[in-house]
């Protein structure tokens, strides 16, 4: 079996391809529709890039990329295995590339390389890149997750492009979110608009954010710079609300460890309050917890999902 055909029965999402594989992709393969996938076709005369409409990205940080999330999946599949098993994922610990702050092509160098699954926490940037990568993922969509802080005038924003939104940390919220996605719905039924990202998966996933900070952090912090969420005793309540909103699915829990506390405590308080709503909620099973210098304690805790940015992404560019 060749490479190529491996990777169109694989399952996983978010492991990358090898160096070579990575190299090979770029041989000038169309899609179904006779267009060229973006980042796929034969490189540019101009200064050897790989370039499809406006996207554009060289094999250098294609490699670059490529090599960094290989390394982080090898660390995360690592750790996960030092987890005890009552801890640890059946699926295994899902890698979420964030790509906040850099360009659409990085996200199309790193789709070329297998990963599909991202993160983004500003609706302006994300809400663009999700539209630069529409021709070139058609038929095979890169998962597009929202981790940031969301004020409830842009859900009718980020249910277009989101297939989960990490970051539901109160009531209204989840309001806001089901009406804007039963409108988008009801608008791609009228052939009005675009079908939401989420109908495929049967409605938008909300995991509730909920605050670790001893000091008690409340919904709406982290948009003024503090790492939030919700009270822990407001989650029952939260995703009881998101489980009877049509359009909605209560995913699980997301947190960030607070600023200077030991992230294995916090991780350990946050494995306890999902094992109690998993008892309310048994499919509400998700973990999104750890991040680039905490992920090992977040693993070793139960995380169902990693969001790793400067591990992988390297840098902030200079002009953001």
């Amino acid at each position: 079996m060749s490479a190529r055909t491996r990777r169109r029965i694989s399952t996983r999402t978010d492991v990358p391809r090898g160096k070579d594989e990575l190299r090979a992709s770029c041989g000038g393969r169309r899609s179904r529709r006779g267009r060229p996938l973006l980042g796929r076709g034969p490189l540019s005369a101009k200064e050897g890039k790989h370039t499809v409409s406006e996207l554009t990205y060289a094999p250098e940080r294609a490699e670059e990329l490529a090599e960094a999330h290989a390394r982080i999946r090898a660390e995360i599949d690592e750790w996960a295995a030092e987890t005890p098993r009552d801890r640890r994922p059946a699926s295994g610990v899902e890698l979420m590339t964030v790509t906040k702050f850099f360009p659409a092509s990085d996200v199309a160098a790193l789709y070329d390389a297998g990963v599909r699954v991202f993160g983004e926490n500003r609706d302006q940037e994300a809400s663009a890149k999700a539209a630069a990568l529409a021709d070139y993922a058609a038929g095979d969509p890169p998962a597009w997750n929202y981790i940031g802080q969301l004020q409830s005038n842009k859900a009718k924003s980020v249910v277009k492009y989101a297939t989960a939104v990490h970051s539901v940390d109160r009531s209204s919220l989840a309001t806001a979110l089901g009406k804007a996605y039963r409108s988008a719905v009801a608008r791609y039924e009228s052939e009005e608009g675009p079908e939401p990202a989420s109908a495929a998966n049967g409605g938008l996933e909300c995991l509730i954010q909920v605050g670790l900070d001893d000091t008690g952090a409340t919904p709406g912090e982290a948009a003024r710079g503090a790492r939030g969420g919700a009270d822990p005793d407001d989650v029952w309540r939260i995703a009881d609300h998101i489980a009877e909103a049509d359009g909605l699915r209560v995913g699980g829990l997301m947190a960030v460890a607070p600023l200077g506390a030991d992230p294995a405590q916090a991780f350990e308080k946050l494995w306890n309050l999902s094992v109690q709503l998993r008892r309310r909620h048994p499919e509400a099973w998700k973990i999104s917890a750890g991040m680039s210098a905490d992920m090992r304690e977040a693993i070793r805790w139960g995380s169902t999902s990693v969001r790793v940015g400067s591990a992988i992404m390297g840098r902030r560019p200079s002009n953001t």
